[in-house]
């Protein structure tokens, strides 16, 4: 039908402004944050508006079979939107079960652990709410020295083959978490071929394994930032790495093999020496710095390096995003 000026008449479906405005919210703060409009201190109390949710289901339930029942959805969208875009900005800093963590306060020193590899193995390192710090020794040995609120060492599983370090359950507390103040300080062996399995929650996590030889590293964030240096190890086959309300910086070497990257609401920063590359990219809500790379662009979904030749070594990056950030830099490295 058309207007009295001969336009088309435009018809707002009231039904889906809440998930417009949910989105949009969802979308645009993290980047507003990033772009430095937003001071992240301001988005990261997020958790305090909590009590505008009750404001809209109240208005909601006051505004119903009225013209302007939809004013309470818009309200509870709004909300929800906010604290979506606050949580992927800053992450879980601003919730008390999780602030907490990475205080080292006085924590008081534990046990210290070790252990030998003989020609290659396996680690994985469960960490749970603390300060977490990774490097590498000559030799064969493995340890795990810090602090811990109630003194109490890792949990550590396994054998000569492979091994298992967990920080130590509390009794009654189902999620480890709650004002512990856990510091580890694990040291890796550089002569032994070995896989790396390491998983942050709710934690700040160091980790550089220069001299390495590094088959595969699995790598996990939950609610915690990460700094991995891999860009010195004597050698790496792949690296997976998940982030969930998370923030990583990952330093690569020169690489034959594979990356495979996933982001739910997380921010990734990823430093990769110039070479041969393919970008795999699939995303929703999420962002990349591709185009400004200097990377070229085949299709919607993937890049390569200038030249790229898939019959030649060359390194396989795949990166799928939820509500998440991914940066790439190209030549030098991630601390410079």
């Amino acid at each position: 039908m058309l207007g009295l000026h001969g336009r088309a008449a435009v018809h707002l479906d009231r039904r889906l402004v809440g998930w417009g405005l949910f989105f949009i919210l969802l979308g645009a703060v993290p980047l507003l944050v990033r772009a430095g409009l937003i001071d992240s201190a301001v988005a990261g109390r997020w958790l305090l508006l909590w009590p505008l949710l009750l404001v809209g289901w109240g208005l909601g339930l006051v505004l119903r079979r009225t013209s302007i029942d939809w004013v309470g959805g818009a309200v509870t969208a709004v909300t929800l939107g906010l604290m979506g875009g606050g949580l992927i900005a800053t992450g879980f800093g601003s919730i008390p079960a999780f602030s907490s963590c990475g205080d080292q306060g006085s924590g008081t020193p534990f046990v210290t652990q070790t252990g030998r590899f003989e020609v290659k193995g396996r680690m994985d390192v469960q960490f749970d709410c603390g300060t977490l710090n990774v490097s590498t020794a000559d030799g064969s040995e493995w340890q795990v020295s810090g602090s811990d609120s109630d003194a109490r060492a890792p949990e550590v599983e396994g054998g000569a083959d492979a091994v298992t370090l967990r920080t130590a359950s509390t009794p009654g507390n189902v999620f480890r978490f709650g004002g512990r103040k856990v510091s580890w300080n694990v040291t890796v062996p550089r002569a032994p071929q070995l896989d790396l399995g390491l998983t942050l929650n709710a934690g700040q996590g160091a980790v550089d394994l220069a001299g390495a030889h590094l088959g595969s590293v699995d790598v996990t964030v939950n609610a915690g930032s990460l700094n991995l240096a891999l860009d010195d190890a004597a050698s790496l086959s792949s690296i997976d790495a998940t982030l969930n309300a998370g923030s990583a910086t990952i330093a690569l070497p020169q690489l034959d093999g594979t990356a495979d990257f996933s982001l739910n609401a997380g921010s990734l920063t990823t430093c990769i020496p110039v070479g041969p590359l393919r970008v795999h990219w699939s995303g929703a809500l999420a962002a990349n710095d591709f185009d400004a790379s200097g990377l070229v662009k085949v299709d919607d979904s993937t890049w390569t390096s200038t030249g790229f030749d898939a019959n030649r070594p060359h390194l396989e990056l795949t990166v799928s995003a939820n509500a998440g950030q991914f940066d790439l830099e190209l030549g030098g490295t991630c601390g410079a």
